[in-house]
């Protein structure tokens, strides 16, 4: 069955990266975090204390990351 939701071990396998580098280069900046951040309309819940999980819609995240793959790899 295909997931609805995706864990960050879901997406760490999805993409092939770490969460360190997840969040580096795509979950924490400023330019990614406004679209994704469910407090600004977006589809990932940002964990507000220790010890919670990142939460991603699956299809919503896995879309955004089509559409932006130029500009996260770009140099």
């Amino acid at each position: 069955m295909k997931k609805i939701w995706w864990t960050m071990k879901d997406l760490e396998e999805a993409t092939g990266y770490s969460d360190d580098w997840l969040k580096e280069n795509i979950l924490l900046k400023p330019r990614y975090k406004k679209l994704l951040d469910l407090e600004h309309g977006g589809f990932v819940y940002y964990p507000a204390k220790r010890g919670e999980k990142w939460l991603f819609i699956a299809s919503k995240m896995q879309l955004f990351l089509e559409q932006h793959f130029t500009d996260i790899f770009k140099k």
